[in-house]
């Protein structure tokens, strides 16, 4: 959660609310293909994800087309695509029957661990997703702090744009602990759930992104000093 943006993509003309904490769906939809995983890496796709997955909305094409700044057409396109990979299905008709919306296939989306002989194509896949995403987030930063150089065009969560890192010390079990602490303090924020959020409250993007430091050995420098304290000063 060290990470932050105000800015939100454009509001769809219309959008349906949100459809519920989607208790009654799936728990989560696994990518363990090359080709389902490069179906999420473009941009549109990933805001349209974003909205379904992490708002909970309900969207037709338009809509969708509108929160990601394409056509209905070429989101039609990208919408069939993640349908195609289980990621989306069609919800219920909207009240004059016209177009049904789009909507979440399940709780959440992961990419499982392959098998050993599909590991590099989905490791290159998986890479796209991560790189396209942290693209996306790039922007939003930095139409942020482009909107803070302006008065005129800058909204109160401007304030909380941040980018911040940190090195930790843990072990795998305190990792996992790490990362569940964090989803606890998140998920009652989360739009879908919250229901009757404050006047003033606007959408705030969180990256939370975790990797090993390959570079261990200040660990041991660390271990010895423990080890061998240094002897007290003598008078």
């Amino acid at each position: 959660m060290p990470t932050g943006s105000a800015d939100a993509p454009a509001e769809a003309p219309e959008a349906a609310g949100p459809i519920g904490n989607g208790s009654e769906l799936p728990e989560a939809v696994e990518l363990d293909d090359a080709r389902a995983i490069r179906a999420i890496a473009h941009p549109a796709r990933l805001v349209v994800i974003d909205a379904l997955y992490d708002r909970g909305l309900a969207l037709t094409a338009t809509q969708a087309a509108a929160l990601a700044g394409t056509s209905p057409s070429a989101m039609s396109y990208h919408l069939r695509a993640l349908e195609r990979y289980g990621l989306v299905r069609r919800g219920t008709p909207s009240g004059d029957g016209r177009e049904r919306p789009w909507v979440r296939a399940a709780q959440d989306v992961r990419i499982r661990p392959p098998e050993p002989a599909a590991k590099h194509a989905v490791a290159l896949a998986t890479g796209a997703v991560v790189s396209t995403a942290i693209e996306v987030f790039r922007d939003r930063v930095l139409r942020s702090l482009q909107r803070g150089q302006d008065e005129s065009s800058r909204i109160p969560l401007d304030s909380a744009t941040s980018f911040q890192t940190a090195t930790v010390i843990v072990t795998t079990e305190e990792a996992r602990d790490l990362l569940h602490a964090i989803r606890e303090v998140i998920d009652p924020m989360r739009e879908e759930r919250r229901t009757d959020p404050p006047e003033e409250a606007g959408r705030l993007s969180l990256v939370v992104a975790t990797a090993p430091d390959t570079d261990q050995t200040h660990l041991g420098a660390i271990a010895e000093e423990r080890d061998d304290p240094p002897e007290p000063e003598r008078s």
